[in-house]
């Protein structure tokens, strides 16, 4: 192996760090920040970081970073921030984006490049650091770390980041679980943000931790941070008099804010309205020329409401926006590259411009804006304070207001009782004032001061039992039998535990379906509309998180000709936590004309459901007819179209196409209206060509290189045309009659490969590279042996797991040799198969066509279900039962120079038998703990080969496995759950960089 780059970089050193974060960032860290790095050298990460808004808590990224660089033993590879929350601007992300960018854009003689050489690992591409946002598990999006010995940070919620590591991530095929768990359970620091809204998952991630403490794998830490009252502990990391010293960190603790509690009279019917009324009232007051206003209301009813009132008085309607976390992520991309740098703090105010930002919790964390003056409604208190750190942030205004609204009326879904205990310790501070039309700004009187300081000063006095959050919900207690379940996911227990008490406590935090709209999906029977989504599989950039309540809701009060009629208030908040609706549930008994939505979960397992039938972790595929979202957001009053953004979903790594059909003119139409002729007239020549068999990929290259712009490289639109521009192929549909008008017809796909294309897992999808290439299996295989080994050896496994992994690697694709795979291999033809003086590995077919696929699988005449790991792991068995040699001593591939099986080229007596044939049984996600049970109809014999020596026959007839639950058992045991879960990662990890790259290894000599 060679040498690791660590060993050639120069000393790094604690005290770098200072000049490392200012390379980054372009300021020196605050006093804390340092002191945390040396705090965690010393004895390891504190319990709890307890550090005011404003002061600059994702620091705690650069220092992760920083003492993964060092090689501190209390770094980890992947570090998980997690908010309960939908954020619109994730600033966690876009630090860690800073990071990310300061690392690969590194000069010589800087800190930042002895960090990217510490953090390089032997055999991978650039990035050093990955750098991801976790939403759902949807197709394109599901490979979030290609690699699992690559350096990352990851953020996301409660609902995705906890069920993943619990092996049930929502939205996450059974398949992809293990891999996900892995990542999400070994060797990575846990984060948990607003810590007080996350109770419920710190007690089930400290109960799993001491459930599985030993196995393969470093564990996981857990770190929690909050900067809100009620932080307690000795092993609590918090800013010091130096703090309050220093130039900037002091001036944003002294930044002046003054709080005016207003209470609104009104009975239970008219509080909706009346209290968005007032919150409209007072944010005009606030606002004129030059100034920035804000209004935070606790569902996404009352801040669409606030809107739509607010922007009615306004001459100018576009000098208002509504930022809700219940948003698309590539709507969320245009409204913030129009609206974030007019609102972010440090931005100039424009002496003639007045803007209004209407938000719901989404703004309360994870999200650098600075206001000039705010009103909210009346919240917890860990809310509350979370919305005073908007206003004034950096401290460079000499007054700042603040309106708190309150009815005590209104019937909050969000808060509930510590909504009112709240309110009652802020009247204790500051003397109410009643609302009504005529008052002024003279009439609230001088307020109390919530500057940070002087906040902190007014909670020392509360305890953590007095924090005012409301009544915790019961978390019940993990046990090692439950773990034993999770872990099995292929197939899943029935009945199943599901996850979601662990993570939000029982009776709290409703779980989250994902909709997606598209326009080329017509009529109403779903079973139809699957089509769109086997072409195009979904992704997470065009799906809406919502909670499921809310969408059987929505679903069950559609009706062909009566949209839902719009609310004042929708009990849709952007925090995980909520308790679930009782009115959404109650209203599904009395429906019975409600529609039904497709559910999708591979490419093979499309079903239509109704509102009583939607699950958790559900993606459920809509017309855009039906509306039910606009431009900001989730919008179940509008019946107006929906956007169908799925041809601009997609990501530097990841496969992405576009349709060639009028939905793609009508989607350029509303987020690139510049280009709508242009991508007209592309439409129209394709499919000109078509019709006269004249298709050519190069001038439609050559025709989208001309739209592309430097500047638009930053939306979904202008990297989406530049991936395709570099690398589109035209693949053209049979199966393109649609239902519905011919105007939404898809005749073709314009596609760009990538790390991975699609989710069918047939074995002729499986087997398709996305390069189009035909790759033998001998070349595939010992490929993937190289980057399994490598993988292993770079996260520092123990030898006899790294040949373990080496081994699986090598022999996992030998089921290929059934005669009736290679025919399906070679497009069904037989003369082809016949000839061919090799086994094929992967096809060279088109993975975007799928009736090609489709056909190749009928001609073989492979059985229905069938799987080739089955048999490659009892050719496995067989020789590794027999002590085989597996290759050399030594692999060349390419520059890449290896350690292979052992120093004489055979198994030895260090490696397990059972672990290397579960690896193989295991490396498409299935056999956790048994293989689908197919009975061959038609068995084919299958010669043993092994060093071009033949070691007898095996019949595919004999491939069911019954040992496999025990076994699956006895390794999780030996090696902990989650650590199986890794070593089969690695393996599975392999074989997905090799075929994404169509990566050979023809130089090794076996």
């Amino acid at each position: 192996m060679l040498a690791d780059a660590r060993d050639q970089v120069p000393d790094l050193m604690a005290g770098h760090f200072s000049q490392f974060f200012a390379e980054v960032h372009g300021y020196a860290p605050f006093p804390w920040q340092e002191a945390l790095l040396e705090r965690v050298l010393e004895r390891g990460w504190p319990e709890l970081l307890d550090v005011p808004t404003g002061l600059g808590k994702t620091a705690v990224l650069d220092i992760a970073v920083f003492l993964a660089a060092l090689g501190s033993e209390h770094a980890r590879r992947r570090v998980f921030l997690i908010v309960d929350r939908r954020l619109i601007v994730d600033q966690a992300y876009v630090e860690a984006r800073e990071i990310q960018r300061a690392l690969t854009g590194a000069l010589p003689g800087t800190v930042s490049r002895l960090v990217r050489d510490r953090l390089s690992v032997h055999g991978d591409d650039p990035p050093v650091l990955d750098v991801t946002r976790m939403r759902g598990g949807l197709n394109w999006s599901w490979l979030w770390l290609e690699r699992p010995d690559r350096y990352a940070i990851v953020t996301g919620t409660v609902d995705q980041v906890g069920s993943r590591l619990l092996f049930r991530g929502y939205g996450v095929g059974e398949r992809l679980r293990p891999i996900d768990a892995a990542l999400a359970g070994t060797d990575s620091l846990i984060i948990v943000d607003e810590a007080h809204l996350s109770d419920a998952l710190l007690t089930t991630l400290k109960d799993v931790r001491a459930l599985d403490g030993v196995g393969t794998g470093r564990r996981p830490v857990v770190l929690a941070m909050s900067a809100s009252p009620g932080s307690s502990g000795g092993d609590t990391h918090r800013i010091t008099a130096r703090d309050e010293d220093h130039p900037v960190a002091g001036k944003r603790l002294r930044a002046s804010k003054s709080l005016h509690p207003v209470t609104v009279t009104a009975s239970a019917e008219g509080a909706p309205s009346a209290t968005a009324d007032t919150l409209a009232y007072w944010a005009r007051h606030f606002g004129g020329p030059g100034t920035v206003t804000g209004v935070v209301a606790n569902t996404v009813g009352m801040a669409r409401a606030v809107f739509e009132r607010i922007q009615g008085e306004l001459a100018d309607p576009t000098a208002c926006v509504l930022l809700t976390g219940r948003v698309r992520g590539i709507d969320r991309e245009y409204l913030l590259d129009v609206w974030y740098p007019r609102i972010k703090s440090g931005a100039p105010r424009q002496a003639e411009a007045e803007l209004y930002v209407i938000a719901t919790q989404t703004i309360e964390a994870g999200a650098d804006i600075d206001l000039d003056s705010l009103v909210t409604e009346a919240a917890s208190l860990p809310a509350t304070v979370q919305r005073l750190g908007r206003v004034n942030r950096l401290g460079e205004r000499t007054s700042a207001p603040v309106v708190v609204v309150y009815a005590d009326r209104l019937r909050d879904p969000v808060y509930g009782s510590a909504r009112e205990e709240t309110w009652q310790w802020l009247t204790s501070l500051a003397m109410p004032v009643t609302h009504r039309k005529g008052r002024s700004l003279a009439d609230l009187g001088p307020g109390v001061d919530v500057s940070p300081a002087s906040l902190r000063r007014h909670l020392s006095g509360i305890s953590a039992q007095q924090v005012m959050h409301g009544v915790q919900p019961y978390v019940p207690l993990v046990s090692a039998s439950i773990l034993n379940v999770w872990a099995r996911t292929s197939p899943t227990p029935h009945p199943d535990v599901p996850v979601a008490p662990y993570l939000h406590g029982i009776g709290a935090g409703e779980p989250t379906v994902s909709v997606v709209w598209r326009a080329d999906v017509h009529g109403n029977d779903p079973q139809g509309w699957a089509r769109s989504v086997v072409r195009i599989p979904p992704s997470t950039e065009e799906a809406m998180e919502l909670p499921i309540g809310a969408v059987r809701r929505w679903l069950a009060t559609q009706t062909p000709s009566v949209p839902q009629q719009a609310e004042v208030v929708v009990g849709v908040s952007d925090l995980e936590s909520q308790a679930p609706e009782e009115a959404a549930e109650a209203l599904l008994s009395l429906v019975g004309t409600s529609r039904s939505a497709l559910r999708y979960r591979a490419a093979d397992q499309c079903e239509p459901i109704t509102p009583q039938q939607v699950k958790p972790g559900d993606l459920l595929i809509v017309p855009s007819s039906w509306g039910g979202c606009d431009r900001y957001g989730w919008n179940p009053g509008s019946a107006d179209r929906v956007t169908d953004v799925a041809d601009f979903a997609g990501g530097s790594r990841r496969a992405v196409a576009i349709r060639i059909s009028p939905v793609l003119a009508a989607a350029v139409r509303v987020l690139a209206p510049y280009l709508t002729e242009q991508i007209e007239d592309f439409v129209s020549q394709v499919t000109s060509d078509i019709d006269e068999e004249t298709p050519d990929g190069g001038r439609y290259r050559t025709l989208l290189c001309q739209m592309v712009r430097p500047e638009s490289d930053k939306l979904p639109h202008g990297r989406i045309l530049r991936r395709l521009a570099d690398a589109g192929q035209l693949t053209e549909l049979e199966d393109n009659v649609e239902n519905g008008s011919a105007a939404q017809s898809v005749i073709a796909l314009f596609a760009a490969p990538g790390a991975s294309w699609n989710e069918d897992e047939s074995p002729a999808g499986s087997s398709a590279s996305s390069s189009r290439k035909q790759l033998t299996l001998a070349a595939h295989q010992k490929a993937v042996h190289c980057r399994a080994g490598e993988f292993a050896a770079n996260l520092g496994l123990p030898a006899p797991l790294v040949h373990a992994v080496e081994l699986a690697a090598f022999y996992h694709d030998e089921g290929k040799r059934d005669p009736r795979f290679q025919l399906m291999l070679h497009g069904g033809d037989r003369l082809r198969a016949a000839v061919a003086s090799e086994f094929l590995a992967k096809s060279g077919m088109d993975p975007a066509d799928r009736a090609a696929l489709r056909r190749a699988a009928h001609l073989s005449k492979y059985p229905s279900g069938m799987r080739h790991e089955a048999l490659s792991a009892r050719i496995a068995a067989i020789l590794l039962q027999n002590d085989h040699v597996v290759a050399g001593p030594t692999a060349r591939c390419g520059s890449c120079v290896r350690r292979t099986a052992g120093a004489n080229g055979f198994v030895g007596n260090d490696v397990d038998r059972d672990l290397v044939v579960h690896l193989i049984s295991s490396h498409h996600g299935l056999g956790r703990p048994l293989l689908p049970p197919i009975v061959d109809a038609a068995p084919a014999e299958i010669t043993v080969t092994a060093n071009r020596a033949d070691h007898g026959t095996l019949s595919s007839a004999d491939t069911v496995d019954w040992t496999g639950p025990s076994r699956f058992a006895q390794l999780s045991e030996r090696y902990g759950r989650w650590g199986l879960a890794l070593l089969e990662s690695i393996v599975r990890l392999a074989d997905i960089w090799c075929s994404a790259r169509s990566e050979e290894c023809n130089e090794y000599d076996g």
